[in-house]
Parts: C-alpha cells; structure tokens; sequence
C-alpha cells in the first residue's frame, strides 16, 4: 500500500518493498503536483497487485537519464522540446559520462568535468579581446 504525504509544497508518494537480500525498506518518490503523485500512488499499487512491481534501480547515469526521459519527457515536453533535449543527451552528455556510475558521482566529479571547459572558453575570450 502507498501513501501520498505533502511536504514542502510538493507531493511524496511513500511505499514499501522488499530489496534483493529480503529486508523491508521505504522508499519517497517526490511529484510536483498531487494529480502526478496520485498516478503514481496508482501505477503501484496497481503493479504490486498484479505481482508485476518492480523497484527502480539505477546504477549508471546513462540509465537514470534515460528513465527521466521515459518517464519525465515523454510526458511534460513539447515533440520538438522532447526530440531536441535526446539529441543533446544522446550526442553530448551520454557520450562523456554516461558510463558514471552514480555512486560516483559527486562534487568533486563535477568540477573535474567542467573546470577544462570554463577554463577553454576563458581562454579563448582573452584571446579574442586581444585581438
């Protein structure tokens, strides 16, 4: 059974499940609107009646991203946003860091990412003014 709780303006669907080692654990989704938490508070108990529920478990970017954009995407963003925004994370993000796993990932991952990019496009500004 899940349950809808609200919390800082926006909507937790909160529920239970069983992990891969037998232990009970909960798990809070957030929804910025009541209407989505509702679906969702639906689509599982739904799944967990049919048996056929499945928690989601993300291990690389690559796989979170494109979960975002099946479940996200698909669903808020115009055709040409949609089409636009999976060409941009297919042909520039994924390449570079797709394979991260998430655990990974931190601030320090971050800076090391963009620190050579902002240093380039530095560099290439002072370039031009001295020209």
């Amino acid at each position: 059974m899940a349950s809808i709780r609200e919390r800082n303006g926006k909507f937790n669907v909160i529920y239970s499940y069983t992990n891969e080692k037998g232990e009970r654990k909960q798990k809070w989704e957030t929804y910025e609107t009541k209407a989505e938490a509702k679906r969702r508070k639906k689509e599982i108990e739904y799944k967990k009646e049919m048996g056929s529920f499945v928690v989601r478990k993300c291990k690389t970017l690559d796989e979170l991203i494109t979960e975002y954009v099946a479940l996200y995407g698909k669903e808020n963003w115009a055709l040409s946003t949609y089409e636009g925004n999976v060409s941009l994370i297919n042909n520039y993000i994924l390449p570079v860091i797709g394979d991260a796993k998430l655990s990974e990932i931190n601030t320090r991952f971050i800076l090391l990412l963009f620190v050579p990019l902002y240093i380039t496009k530095r560099s290439e500004a002072v370039l031009q003014r001295g020209k």
